[in-house]
């Protein structure tokens, strides 16, 4: 039971680690300037490209979505259904929040989805992997 809180635990960390670097190494590489519009705030304003508020909530909330799932699979639907519905609200209030306060294009935020969608795929695909290490060295 404890290797399987740790796999958990290890999913969430890792969607938040590969968003993370993917966003740190698009800013770096990509350059561009915040929109000209009016900002709601003062905040030292630097580059646009990707948005790493809407990439960072989908890994986040997206990954919790998809553990509620997991674990209330034998018990329902109803648990899943809201947790996607809730997370999905949440990375909407973000994206458009983002553009509303004048620091992203639309363009900005569809690739802060590209990028949090992304992290959460190799955060599966790790677990998964791991899930059949883990089984492969219990039948040795």
């Amino acid at each position: 039971m404890v290797r399987r809180r740790w796999r958990i635990a290890a999913f969430v960390v890792a969607a938040i680690l590969v968003e993370a670097a993917t966003y740190r190494v698009a800013s770096l590489i990509v350059h561009r300037e915040r929109p000209g519009v009016p900002r709601l705030d003062h905040l030292p304003a630097n580059q646009s490209f990707p948005s790493g508020h809407v990439a960072a909530s989908l890994a986040v909330y997206g990954g919790l979505a998809l553990l509620v799932t997991s674990a209330t699979r034998e018990r329902g639907r109803g648990a899943a259904i809201a947790a996607w519905v809730l997370a999905l609200l949440l990375v909407a209030v973000v994206a458009s929040s983002r553009m509303y306060r004048g620091m992203h294009h639309p363009l900005d935020v569809a690739s802060g989805l590209l990028i949090g969608s992304g992290a959460i795929v190799v955060a599966v695909l790790a677990a998964r992997a791991s899930g059949v290490a883990a089984e492969r060295r219990e039948r040795r």
